[in-house]
């Protein structure tokens, strides 16, 4: 089986993050790069992030702020 790619692995450690604020109902993560981490994969998820209306997403010394709004589904 292949290994996920770089961006795979980020896509689910910043779901995880997500949904582990969403739990606590703060309704904002914020995310910070490891050195590991692939930049592009980054720059990736944070576009795609982005472009979600539902979503604010703030530049921060270390990383992104993400906040969002509690919407009923």
């Amino acid at each position: 089986m292949d290994q996920p790619s770089s961006y795979d692995q980020l896509a689910q450690r910043i779901q995880i993050a997500i949904q582990g604020a969403n739990r606590r109902q703060c309704r904002q993560v914020h995310l910070k790069p490891e050195d590991s981490d692939d930049v592009d994969a980054w720059d990736q998820i944070i576009s795609e992030l982005d472009k979600n209306e539902n979503l604010g997403v703030t530049r921060t010394d270390e990383g992104w702020l993400v906040s969002w709004v509690h919407t009923e589904v």
